[in-house]
């Protein structure tokens, strides 16, 4: 002798019950294996009807610790590879766009492979503030070059301006473009 279903199957049950995860929210729907009334914000779509989340088998994706070593030499690996483009950086300060290119990609990437390719918040957060800490070593490293300290360089006119690449939108662009690849590569 089978045991009857926990919830009352569908022929005999036509009538709106309240969702067995919303009981708020009154449904007609029942999963299709266990006969659990169901709103369709659960409801999951499978090959032979709907059915809830527990017998459709949703799960969410298994999140893993990236472990201390990996982020320590992450970080050593990434934070190199930002300075030597920061310094390059300060000396051709006309490849901007290039060099933002290999700042964000060259530092991601190291940094990806010494942590075995693991993602998250940890290493986005790290990446993102490396690839920030190579923008800032380029703009210390021109104005070294130059002899102009930092503070002074908007008051030189435009044309120092200009010359030290400190235009406001093409800056932000240009700096925008390796945040935006660590956030990608490690979310």
């Amino acid at each position: 002798m089978t045991a009857p279903p926990p919830y009352p199957s569908t022929a005999t049950a036509t009538g709106e019950v309240p969702c067995t995860y919303h009981k708020d929210v009154m449904t007609r729907l029942r999963c299709s294996r266990c006969a659990k009334p169901i709103c369709p914000k659960e409801a999951v779509r499978t090959p032979v009807g709907l059915r809830c989340p527990d017998c459709a088998g949703v799960r969410g994706l298994p999140t893993y610790r990236t472990p201390a070593t990996s982020i320590a030499r992450a970080a050593g690996l990434g934070l190199a590879v930002a300075l030597l483009v920061g310094v390059v950086w300060g000396f051709f300060p006309a490849w901007q766009f290039y060099l933002a290119l290999a700042l964000g990609f060259g530092s991601v990437e190291v940094m990806a492979r010494a942590a075995k390719f693991k993602r998250g918040r940890d290493l986005q957060v790290l990446a993102i503030g490396i690839v920030l800490a190579g923008l800032v070593v380029s703009r210390v490293v021109l104005s070294q070059r130059l002899a102009i300290p930092l503070s002074e360089v908007n008051q030189l006119g435009e044309y120092a301006t200009y010359f030290l690449q400190l235009r406001l939108i093409p800056d932000l662009i240009y700096a925008l473009i390796p945040v935006l690849i660590a956030w990608y590569r490690f979310r």
